[in-house]
Formats: structure tokens, C-alpha cells, sequence
């Protein structure tokens, strides 16, 4: 059993199986709590704590007190029963739990709104199962059958999601605990209930002041805060020299003395020596490490961590991973935070969902009928980026108000690689797969969830971006394993929360990149980074990595057991595959080819996969006769 837990009702009561990392007991990423007529399984962290004990304390020996503030376990179990089932959404952090209640004969299970860690949950006869691993419920299946219309919606799926948007799970007869969602199963009728308390569109929380100083100090005494709960132990932050990993470091360095983290702060960087575009991260890097003193920073030369590397040496994944392809450079990260003996990883991840905005008010002011005022604003955002308007009236404007709100069909099996887009249904995937499976409804969906959550189009692909960054393959699959907690202080409840609040409130303005942070981290990062015009791309890892491994890929296609699902025209695949090595498409069209392998690496993987026994470190029962 990999890291994590697996709770399954058997005939003489619940069986709790851990499987803890090495390091555990400093780490604290697996934590048990039991009680006569209770238990509590919790994988990840819970933040604020000092908030939910204050709560306790009338009703806490110290002692418990006590137990509750180094156990997260403890601390969830006790907020469920002095508080109730309910209560449990006010806890905060990355995680997965899991309660048993023997008096209700009732298994809970809840993830946070992020979806920190992964919970799957089974029903089959009499037997009901939560765990943290697919791997482990599948042994319980009477048979195993891949699920189609997960596939489906894989294939097509819009932007990058790590994980699916339902709770239908690539195995049939397995569901997803989804993110914000409590599930209780009742384990006398085998019922279970699904409740969902956590939507993004009910969590604004607007601002103090319209007064922009006084709005970017509290986004920043936010973010601040949201560093220093994800302090713990030894802590190693990702440091790009960009703006959003470079502030979570910084801020890091000067809370790591008032929290639970243990100093001083490590950094890592990538660098680059040969890329060209890559190589002009390095001042940037540099401004921010020089003179440092209370940070120890590491720096990798990262020319050969290429795109596609990660499909020799595949770390095994619950389900198929959409950023798979990009794995090699995410796995080194880890790697090195294990080697200095790192238990928290920090990285700037969220940050862009809120602060990379761009001028989607155009297609809610083509929607309206001002088209003057439409072509006004693209002037002023075209002469700040010294380019064509009908180049952001298009692509901001235009495009917007034609998917989502105009009948359109998808373009279905175009042949031409440049031709692809979100929308679009590749020729690779054979028209009878995409006939029943009906892939054309649901690229129009995708198109409705993306600009039409709400009437804003630019807060709707807002709060459609956080809708799909819940999950973390490389959290629970490849850092777990190692004793390691990845953390992502912008993806904070709270800060996501004011972070929306700020927008609905303050239009994007051209002219400046991130405008909110970098004056709310005026003060903390160096010049050169707050005033950068443009952050760099990875388009040189991913066509040099695509080109590196094409062999390797082709060999993938034709050796795959794919044929079987009747979903891939493996001859047009692999011509895509070669097109695509030439450049003739640029890396966000190349998506929807970049999911299909990843989904056929994830299935040449299954067979091995599955002849794996999971094992864990410890068992108990806890008996119904207590009840």
C-alpha cells in the first residue's frame, strides 16, 4: 500500500489499514485517533489550528488539548464530536479524513475544497470502503472494468485538470470523494449521502477598502499568514525567480523563525546553462538569493529535465495524470527536497488563477452592445503591449462570446494540428468513440463552464481555473512516498477567497504583469522581478523532450493494448505524434495530443500496475460491539 489509509466495514466492525512514510513521526503526514466509540484517519496537514483549539478549550482537559495540537486527527475527531458532523467544514488545510462513528455505524469521508489528497470510496453488497488509494478498493471489486465515459472526458477536457470533474473514477465501481464534499456511508443499510459544502461562487470575500494600498496590505498579510500555517519542519521553497514562487520564498524566510518550521529556510532553482530563453531566468533568480544569508539555496542545472522524460522511468498513478508529460522536472523538484531533508515543499502554484488576468470584460462588453467602448479598451491593451487590437479583441472579446454563448459545433477531426484548440475533437480519436460518447456535447460544456459560470467572463474563467486545480497527482504519489508535504500557500482557502473578491472588485489594467502582488510584495521582492514585463515559457523543454523521446513515444503507441477500446486511429496518432516533433503546432494547440499519451502511458502501465499488492504498516479493528 502506498502512503495513506484504507478504512473497510467488515462483519465484526471497521478494519483501518496505515501505511505511514518513513519519517512519519516528523512529518505527521498520517495521523490515527481512537477512541472507545471513535476513530479519525487523516492524511496531509490541517492549518489554523490555533483557531479550532481556541473553540475546544471550554470543553478540553489540557491534555487533550494537548493531543489535539500535535495530532491533526485528534483535532478533526474532536471538532466532529463536540460539534458535530457538520462542523467538520471548518476545517482547513490539505487533506483527506476519514471518521468512524460506532454508535451512528457511520463512515465519513471529506476531502478540503482543493483536494489535497485523494479519497476514493466503494460500495459493494454489504461491504462499504473509504482509502486514499484506488489500488487497494480495486481488490475489492468483483471485476475491473475501465470506465468509458471517464475516458471520454479525459480526452477532451479543456485547460489541465488533475483529476476528474466528477466523482465517476477511471474503474468502474469506484467513486471520488470529490473536493469540499463530505460522504456518508451508513453502514447498516449500506446508503450513502453526498454533501457538498464548499462552492467557490458563495466564498468571495471582498476586500476592505477600495483603496489599492490598503487592498494589496491585506492580500499580502493574507498570503503572509497562508506561508507561515504550511511551515513544518524542515522546509525547502521552489524559487524560480518569478514573481509568485519568489514571494512565497521570501515570505517563508521571514516567518520560518515564528512557526512551527525548523530554520533556516532551503531554496531550490533550476537553472539553465544552454536553453536560450530559459538561461534569462537566472538574473532573475540571483537578485533574489544575493546577499541572503538566512536561506540555503540549492540550485539544479535543469537542461536535461525535458518534457516526455518522465515516460521512461513512470512513477505508478492512481488514474491518468494530465500533466504526466511534464513530470520529469516536478519529480526532480521532490528529489532534491528528499536528499536535504525537506518534509514541507513550497511552491508558488495559484498565484497565475488570480493574478494572470487578461481583458476578458471585452466579450461582457461585445455581450452588452457596446462595441465602441469594446474597441476602445483593445486599443488601450494593444498600445500597452505594442501589438494589433483586433490581436486581444479577438482572442478576449470575440472567441468568448462565440463558444459560449452563440451555437457552435466543435471542431470535430480536423486534420491539421494547428487547427486544434480546447474545443476541438482530434482525428486520431475515431468518430464512432466520439458519436457515442457524444464528445462534441461535451466540448460545448466545457466551453459553458469555462465563460459562462457566472456573467463575468473574466471571473468566470477565474473561478473555472480553481474548479480544476483541485488535486495533486505529484503530492500523493511521488512526495507522499518520501515523507513529503508539497504545499501551495496562493491555492489557501483564504487566499483564493480575497484573491476573488479583488478581482470582482478591481478590473485588470494593462501595462504591468500581476499588478495586485507585486505591489502587495513591493516591499519584500527585488525591483527586477516586481517590474518584469513577461515571465519566461518552457516551449524549449517540451519540442526538444517531445523530439528526444519520440522514438520511445512511437513504440509506446504501437505496443499499447489500445485497440481493444475502440477509441484511437493509431496510424493518424502516430503521424501527429512525428508532425508535432517538426514544430508545426505551437504547445498549447498540441494539448489534446499530449492527453492521449498520457492516458495510453497510464494504460500501458495497468497490467503491472495491477499485479501489485498494496500492503500497510499497521491493521486494526475497531468492533461493533462497543457500539
Amino acid at each position: 500500500m502506498r502512503v495513506g489509509f484504507t478504512a473497510i466495514r467488515r462483519d465484526s466492525g471497521v478494519e483501518l489499514e496505515l501505511s505511514e512514510p518513513k519519517n512519519n513521526k516528523e512529518t505527521a503526514l498520517v495521523t490515527l485517533a481512537q477512541l472507545p466509540n471513535h476513530c479519525a484517519l487523516l492524511m496531509g496537514r490541517l492549518y489554523y489550528q490555533d483557531e479550532l483549539l481556541v473553540s475546544l478549550k471550554p470543553h478540553l482537559s489540557s491534555q487533550r488539548l494537548h493531543e489535539c495540537s500535535s495530532n491533526a486527527a485528534t483535532l478533526a475527531l474532536e471538532i466532529y464530536r463536540q460539534f458535530g458532523a457538520n462542523s467538520l467544514e471548518r476545517l482547513e488545510g490539505d487533506f483527506a479524513l476519514v471518521v468512524w462513528d460506532v454508535q451512528k455505524a457511520q463512515l465519513i469521508g471529506m476531502r478540503d475544497p482543493m483536494g489535497g489528497y485523494s479519497l476514493f470510496w466503494t460500495v459493494q453488497g454489504d461491504k462499504v470502503a473509504f482509502s486514499t488509494s484506488m489500488r487497494r478498493l480495486l481488490d475489492l471489486l468483483p471485476q475491473r472494468s475501465l470506465s468509458l465515459e471517464y475516458l471520454a472526458d479525459f480526452l477532451i477536457m479543456s485547460g489541465q485538470r488533475n483529476e476528474g470533474a466528477t466523482e465517476i473514477c477511471v474503474y468502474n465501481g469506484i467513486h471520488r470523494v470529490l473536493p469540499g464534499t463530505i460522504v456518508s456511508a451508513h453502514l447498516n443499510t449500506c446508503q450513502v449521502e453526498r454533501r457538498r459544502y464548499w462552492d467557490w461562487q458563495q466564498k468571495f470575500t471582498l476586500p476592505d477598502s477600495s483603496d489599492l494600498p490598503e487592498v494589496t496590505q491585506q492580500y499580502a498579510d493574507v498570503l503572509r499568514s497562508a506561508v507561515r500555517e504550511r511551515l513544518h519542519g524542515r522546509t525547502l521553497a521552489h524559487l524560480s525567480g518569478g514573481m509568485d514562487s519568489t514571494s512565497v520564498a521570501l515570505l517563508a524566510r521571514d516567518e520560518i523563525g515564528t512557526s512551527r518550521g525548523s530554520s533556516p529556510l532551503h531554496t531550490l532553482s533550476l537553472v539553465y546553462e544552454e536553453l536560450p530563453v530559459l538561461v534569462r531566468e537566472t538574473p532573475y533568480i540571483e537578485s533574489a538569493l544575493q546577499n541572503e544569508t538566512e536561506i540555503v539555496a540549492h540550485r539544479l542545472i535543469a537542461d536535461k529535465l525535458l518534457d516526455f522524460d518522465s515516460f521512461i522511468d513512470t512513477p505508478p498513478h492512481d488514474e491518468p495524470y494530465a500533466g504526466l508529460w511534464r513530470w520529469a522536472m516536478d519529480c526532480a523538484t521532490v528529489e532534491v527536497a528528499s536528499q536535504v531533508g525537506a518534509v514541507t515543499l513550497l511552491t508558488g502554484i495559484g498565484s497565475d488563477e488570480i493574478h494572470d488576468l487578461h481583458p476578458y470584460y471585452l466579450s461582457d462588453l461585445l455581450r452588452q452592445g457596446r462595441f465602441l467602448k469594446a474597441w476602445q479598451e483593445a486599443v488601450k491593451w494593444a498600445r500597452a503591449q505594442n501589438s494589433n487590437p483586433w490581436g486581444i479583441i479577438q482572442p478576449f472579446g470575440i472567441e468568448p462570446l462565440v463558444t459560449a454563448w452563440l451555437p457552435f459545433q466543435p471542431r470535430s477531426n480536423k486534420t491539421q494540428l494547428n487547427a486544434q484548440n480546447d474545443w476541438s475533437i482530434p482525428p486520431w480519436i475515431r468518430q464512432d468513440f466520439a458519436q457515442r460518447y457524444a464528445l462534441q456535447s461535451r466540448t460545448k460544456e466545457n466551453a459553458r463552464n469555462t465563460y459562462r459560470l457566472c456573467e463575468q467572463v473574466g471571473l468566470s474563467i477565474t473561478l473555472n481555473a480553481i474548479d480544476s486545480r483541485p488535486g495533486d497527482v505529484l503530492r500523493w504519489a511521488v512526495a507522499a512516498t518520501l515523507g513529503i508535504a508539497i504545499a501551495h500557500p496562493f491555492l489557501d482557502s483564504r487566499v483564493l477567497a480575497l484573491g476573488l473578491g479583488i478581482q470582482k472588485r478591481i478590473p485588470p489594467q494593462p501595462g504591468r504583469m500581476k499588478p495586485i502582488l507585486g505591489e502587495a510584495m513591493r516591499d519584500l521582492l527585488p525591483r527586477q522581478i516586481t517590474q518584469r514585463k513577461r515571465k519566461g515559457h518552457f516551449n524549449e523543454v517540451y519540442y526538444l523532450g517531445l523530439t528526444k523521446n519520440l522514438q520511445l513515444l512511437e513504440e509506446m503507441l504501437k505496443n499499447s493494448p489500445i485497440d481493444e477500446l475502440g477509441i484511437f486511429d493509431q496510424n493518424i496518432l502516430i503521424q501527429a505524434l512525428h508532425e508535432a516533433s517538426l514544430g508545426v503546432a505551437n504547445a498549447r494547440q498540441l494539448q489534446r495530443l499530449d492527453l492521449s499519451l498520457c492516458l495510453i502511458k497510464w494504460l500501458s502501465m495497468q497490467e503491472e500496475w495491477l499485479q501489485r499488492k498494496e500492503s500497510a504498516n499497521a491493521t486494526f479493528l475497531i468492533n461493533r460491539a462497543r457500539e
